[in-house]
């Protein structure tokens, strides 16, 4: 214990002697004549050369240098006055991590290279020139974050937001997702939800998405709803979903909201154009793009419930039964090409007349299998497409009696009509020659969507 206190002493009168050497030094600077105060400075550590290496006297150094890089006069005479100081701070820095000899001589030099940093900061993100910009704001950021955890502003703020908010700026702009994002992070984890910092948060959870971070993600999503609870952020939580889920998660991530009552008309309405874009998807197997298709359909059924004005959503549960029809109505179409194939490619028949009876038998045993799939899929068929036409006639309904058009409004009315003329021409087709009554019903509207088909481009 002894000689712990006697170190002690020896450190204090250590620092009490360097205090002694520097305090002609001190009081030239108290008057702010920082020329003078360098070369009394320089007559100090001329004598005494380890004192230019003490913490004591590498402050000094930056404090002199910091007073002649702000003096207009002084600072042409001595140019590099500025860097002189900021790499004295830097060598400070790494010696007296508790600051102590800075509380003792203030602060000045390092509110300078933050006030120089965020200006030059600005000026580069003025011209652009990001990297440089970005480049300027860390260290404006280093700097306040060393000024306000320290107590050194007279503001009692834990960090520079607008310091923060300009390096995410410049990070973003120069492509350095990961350092933009952790700048937001900043500034979102602060509970800082302007207006102007909307945007940030959008980044944010673009950037989890980007980086498949389920995790991140999900707590930023959470965060961001709760800041701005007014904005819909679910096309965020889709976009994720769509990127990284499988379509089994994907589907259990609907059912999991319809089950709960969260789902909205909103939500419906994403998911179904989700299921209905999955469909087409390179390499996807029929089986899988059914599925899709058949869940899009219920998704943008259960959003127009939800609201009887959704023409959009009426439309696309529509084209989800004409897809549906399609893939049957090829099915046809593939059969007919296999009947036509057999007897295009029908062997001579055996003179003899026993065997001839037997290959008769065979051919129109396989003619008649491939024509009942054709007659079983003709209800199948008829369902699809009266439902494809009462779903698309919900959406023209809803808008045929406008005189203007925003462009998703007259995008669906002039597709419905021609889809409504597809689907009763191929009814009025199935009906000719069998039932003349329905024949000319069906080519009546065929006739009404044919003609509207310039009116609505």
């Amino acid at each position: 214990m002894k000689k712990i206190i006697g170190l002690l002493c020896l450190v204090t009168f250590t620092q009490m002697t360097y205090a002694q050497d520097f305090k002609k030094v001190q009081g030239i600077l108290i008057l702010k004549k920082f020329e003078a105060a360098k070369e009394e400075y320089e007559k100090v550590v001329a004598k005494k050369a380890t004192l230019a290496t003490t913490t004591e006297g590498v402050y000094l150094k930056a404090v002199i240098y910091d007073g002649l890089s702000k003096d207009s006069t002084l600072s042409k005479k001595y140019p590099t006055a500025f860097s002189i100081m900021r790499s004295t701070i830097e060598e400070y820095m790494k010696m007296d991590t508790s600051y102590k000899v800075a509380k003792e001589y203030g602060q000045d030099p390092f509110f300078t290279i933050y006030f120089k940093a965020f200006k030059d900061g600005v000026a580069g993100f003025s011209s652009k020139e990001w990297k440089k910009s970005a480049e300027h704001f860390d260290e404006a950021v280093k700097l306040s974050d060393l000024i306000f955890s320290r107590g050194w502003a007279n503001a009692k703020q834990k960090f520079d937001t607008t310091s923060l908010m300009y390096a995410g700026y410049a990070h973003q702009n120069a492509g350095n997702k990961e350092i933009c994002a952790a700048y937001y992070k900043r500034l979102i984890d602060a509970k800082i939800n302007s207006t102007e910092l909307i945007d940030a948060y959008r980044y944010v959870l673009v950037y989890y998405i980007d980086t498949k971070d389920k995790a991140g993600f999900d707590s930023y999503y959470k965060i961001t709803q709760a800041a701005y609870p007014a904005e819909n952020w679910f096309e965020y939580k889709t976009d994720y979903i769509d990127k990284h889920y499988s379509i089994d998660e994907k589907i259990a991530s609907y059912n999991e909201m319809i089950a709960d009552g969260s789902i909205t008309e909103f939500a419906c309405q994403m998911f179904g154009d989700m299921f209905m874009a999955g469909k087409s998807m390179d390499g996807i197997s029929l089986e899988l793009s059914n599925s899709y298709l058949l869940n899009a359909q219920d998704a943008y059924k259960k959003a127009f419930s939800m609201n009887a004005k959704n023409f959009a959503a009426a439309f696309n549960a529509g084209i989800s039964y004409y897809n549906q029809f399609s893939v049957l109505d090829d099915k046809v179409a593939e059969n007919i090409r296999a009947l036509q194939s057999f007897n295009t490619n029908r062997p001579a028949l055996s003179k003899d007349p026993k065997k001839k009876l037997v290959e008769d038998a065979k051919f129109k045993a396989s003619i008649d299998s491939v024509k009942k799939l054709n007659v079983a899929l003709e209800q199948p068929i008829i369902a699809k497409v009266d439902a494809a036409i009462e779903w698309i006639e919900k959406a023209y309904n809803h808008l045929k009696d406008q005189d203007k058009f925003t462009k998703p409004e007259k995008n669906v009315i002039s597709r419905s009509v021609d889809f409504l003329a597809t689907l009763y021409g191929f009814k009025r087709d199935k009906s000719r020659g069998k039932d003349q009554k329905a024949y000319d019903e069906y080519d009546a509207k065929y006739n009404l969507y044919d003609t509207l088909h310039d009116k609505y481009q």
